[in-house]
């Protein structure tokens, strides 16, 4: 009777610990279930937002591709909307925000006309604008990438390749970023050719195909030899290609560092995106934020094939650069012959973002 009653009270105690084991799994298995669920709701999210398809080679594919990469590199999600104009900007962004998306940059200058009303809107929402302009809100970041600095080394290149003296340069329009990197150029161009002329095409828009290929078309017939262009894709190096015209890129793309290309500008987007979303999640983030050669999101790649001389130059001028060189800096005159700075000076980063002249030597072919 006792084996009996004993046998009875084991069975009872394996059955009780059965069930404790089933009843621990049970609420490992949820507690999974529920703090996984809460972690993937928790999850942060960037958005980009274009003023043309994502897949449109140069600018746009660039920084998308950036985004993405930085997106997957810091585990976020990340959401693409392309083709929006400015008037549809407050839709989309009232979309992503719905979403959960806590960061937005903004990928076209002119965005940030219709910025301020929406960064007002969304206060938890931290905005990125493509701009070094002054922010609109606390919660508004402008950020760009110091092309200034390698387009001076460009501008040496040209300079010492140069034969006619003429160097081209194809840009949109005279806005501060245009000017700040066309003046650079011709500085460099003017530090190895003082006589040198450097000829500019304006297009009128960031992105016009036919208008790119007849600015390059009309530097060539005012004699350069040498060209360089500052637009959303890479349709006026293809141009110069095409036309046997040496020249500078400004996006990589298939035909990069071809017969005619001497060097090639690139730009890590992925480290530009990557820097910004961790500078913010430190709450290190300042409101103008510009990176550049030493912050090493920008180079200049220069041809296999360039002569010695011109390669040892460039190269020696970008080691200046990376020792602290400030390209803006010595006796710099304007078109008119005002002064722009004096010799042991150097403008700052203030006056660079405000810049609306052009430096002596640069000249601008009108459309015919």
């Amino acid at each position: 009777m006792k084996n009996s009653s004993h046998n009875l009270l084991s069975r009872r105690f394996r059955i009780l610990s059965i069930l404790q084991a089933v009843a621990v799994c049970i609420c490992i298995f949820l507690s999974v279930q529920y703090f996984g669920h809460e972690t993937r709701d928790d999850k942060e999210s960037a958005a980009l937002i274009l003023a043309s398809t994502k897949e449109t080679p140069g600018w746009p594919a660039d920084i998308a591709q950036g985004l993405q990469s930085a997106c997957d590199k810091l585990d976020y999600d990340v959401y693409i909307e392309d083709n929006i104009s400015p008037e549809n900007l407050s839709q989309v962004v009232d979309k992503l925000v719905h979403r959960g998306v806590k960061y937005i940059f903004l990928a076209n200058p002119t965005y940030q006309n219709n910025l301020e009303p929406l960064a007002t809107a969304y206060p938890k929402v931290t905005f990125y604008a493509n701009s070094v302009g002054e922010a609109v809100s606390y919660n508004m970041i402008s950020y760009s990438v110091r092309y200034y600095e390698v387009r001076y080394m460009a501008g040496v290149l040209a300079g010492l390749h140069t034969k006619s003296g003429i160097v081209g340069y194809v840009a949109p329009f005279p806005a501060p970023e245009t000017r700040r990197d066309i003046n650079a150029f011709a500085l460099g161009v003017q530090s190895v050719r003082p006589d040198a002329r450097v000829m500019v095409r304006w297009t009128q828009q960031w992105m016009n195909p036919q208008r790119e290929k007849e600015a390059v078309y009309q530097l060539k017939l005012s004699g350069a030899d040498v060209m360089t262009y500052f637009q959303a894709t890479h349709v006026a190096g293809d141009e110069a290609q095409a036309q046997g015209l040496d020249y500078i890129d400004f996006h990589p793309n298939e035909s990069h560092l071809t017969e005619h290309c001497l060097a090639a500008v690139e730009t890590d987007w992925q480290q530009v995106f990557t820097r910004l979303l961790q500078e913010n999640l430190q709450k290190e983030g300042s409101h103008i934020y510009w990176q550049g050669m030493l912050d090493g999101v920008v180079k200049l790649r220069l041809a296999r094939n360039l002569p010695p001389k011109e390669e040892a130059m460039t190269i020696r001028t970008r080691q200046r650069i990376y020792d602290g060189y400030p390209v803006f800096s010595g006796n710099i005159i304007d078109q008119y012959g005002n002064t722009k700075c004096r010799e042991g000076e150097a403008i700052n980063s203030y006056l660079l973002r405000q810049m609306d002249w052009l430096v002596k030597g640069v000249e601008i072919i009108e459309s015919r």
